[in-house]
């Protein structure tokens, strides 16, 4: 087990992934959605892997929810780096990171695929999330 780490700029939330899986073999993903797009972000998870999010400034944390509402997409609110996402269901947890915010970046990742889920149900979207995101814990 590997584990990498990130945060936002000011380093308020920080974030712990913990995979198997070698950066090479990472799927990364650019959501087509316009908060995704503003931000440039790349995601990826892993169902094996966990990812442990934590605030050292609680106050800067801002938990943004858009859209179908199901999800906290997790950006500070000091630098306003956008960190990750994370969905609370009856399965339990489940994470997602924006790579562009490890530290450092590994080396070898693949090129973001563009991804359009707009035409997903509310059920859809959380069942994709609960099958391909991975397990999550904090803030």
């Amino acid at each position: 087990m590997m584990s990498y780490f990130g945060s936002c700029h000011c380093q308020a939330i920080v974030l712990a992934y913990h995979t198997e899986q070698d950066p090479s073999r990472w799927t990364l993903r650019a959501c087509q959605c316009s908060f995704c797009r503003a931000h440039g972000s790349r995601t990826t998870s892993d169902p094996s892997a966990s990812i442990d999010f934590s605030a050292h400034d609680a106050n800067r944390l801002v938990r943004y929810r858009f859209g179908q509402r199901t999800t906290d997409f997790l950006i500070c609110n000091h630098c306003g780096v956008y960190i990750g996402a994370q969905i609370q269901t009856p399965r339990g947890r489940f994470g997602i990171i924006n790579v562009n915010v490890l530290q450092p970046i590994p080396a070898g990742l693949s090129q973001a695929v563009p991804m359009e889920y707009g035409s997903e149900t509310k059920e859809q979207r959380i069942d994709r999330r609960e099958q391909r995101w991975s397990r999550a814990s904090g803030p």
